[in-house]
């Protein structure tokens, strides 16, 4: 496993431990418990082998976490059928949000994948409702991974990302938004999260000096633009983001490029088909 490996299992371990810090809400048919238990045992570890301080993430996933959370109860309550959760990890919203008639597709790398079906399968929890997905974002095609899967590109459906593009190459970025609007019927939702910095820098130059200065060369991000990149982006790929000069954000982190002092947010972008 290379660094940039260690690093991204890291995040998602640690963003598993953070959630479930938070009071979270859940569906009359939901599992409130379902977090705690979904990562019992799971250790979030630093790549020289020490363990990591969740502490550090829980000021990002305060307001993240209730951002999808209220997305998925919205669309619950409006009677979407299918929620497809891209880079789900260990995240443990399709069992605390059940409810009759919704189907939760949970998307990750195959390790990932097999290990949440191990935890799910030991959990006393009904998971029928459930289906994992193995997929590498970077090879394979989305589209074809929710067919396989049983995903009804008739019905509509909501598509999060929480904390997944920002990892993903630029194109691979845009194929991934290509490919579930390829599958987003009439009323579908995409939302994530997106890594932005002020405009009139280079993108390239950004993330080679997040890398440098945060990662020492391990390379694990690559996909920081400008806010207006990432409309043009969903744009082109069948997403209309409704009042578009709304932003909804949280400050990231802050970092030196060619000279001067540049503040990276994470925006919350929701879109329609």
């Amino acid at each position: 496993m290379t660094k940039a490996d260690q690093i991204l299992t890291m995040v998602r371990e640690v963003c598993a431990l953070g959630r479930v810090e938070f009071e979270r809400p859940h569906t009359a048919e939901g599992d409130p418990d379902a977090g705690r238990a979904l990562v019992e045992g799971l250790q979030a570890i630093e790549p020289g082998g020490g363990p990591s301080d969740i502490s550090l993430s829980l000021g990002l996933l305060a307001p993240r976490a209730p951002y999808f959370d209220q997305l998925v109860l919205d669309a619950v309550a409006t009677g979407i059928p299918q929620v497809v959760n891209l880079g789900a990890g260990y995240d443990d919203r399709a069992v605390r949000f059940r409810h009759s008639g919704v189907r939760f597709f949970d998307l990750d790398l195959p390790d990932i994948v097999a290990d949440k079906a191990r935890r799910l399968e030991a959990m006393d929890t009904e998971t029928a409702h459930v289906t994992l997905a193995a997929v590498d974002f970077g090879t394979d095609d989305v589209a074809e991974v929710l067919a396989r899967a049983g995903h009804d590109a008739q019905r509509p459906t909501l598509f999060i990302a929480e904390h997944l593009v920002l990892f993903l190459e630029p194109g691979d970025v845009e194929r991934l938004l290509a490919g579930v609007s390829g599958r987003a019927a009439r009323g579908s939702t995409l939302a994530l999260t997106a890594e932005v910095h002020p405009a009139g820098l280079d993108s390239g130059l950004v993330v080679s000096a997040v890398d440098d200065v945060m990662f020492a060369g391990a390379s694990p991000l690559h996909t920081i633009q400008p806010r207006e990149a990432w409309l043009a982006l969903f744009e082109r790929n069948g997403w209309r983001i409704e009042d578009a000069d709304e932003v909804t954000a949280v400050d990231h982190f802050e970092l030196p490029v060619a000279g001067q002092s540049v503040p990276i947010q994470t925006q919350f972008l929701t879109a329609t088909a």
